[in-house]
């Protein structure tokens, strides 16, 4: 139980690190895609 702090701090900079990445990553994929001509988007 003496290591309870550390574990939990562990996890929370794990899944708040993910997170960001992933945020940060469809940020900028939205960024860039708005950039591109509708022509070019086989998506839409």
């Amino acid at each position: 139980m003496d290591d309870l702090g550390f574990i939990l701090l562990s996890y929370i900079a794990t899944f708040g690190s993910t997170a960001v990445l992933a945020w940060r990553v469809l940020h900028r994929g939205r960024a860039l895609g708005g950039q591109l001509p509708d022509d070019d988007k086989p998506w839409v």
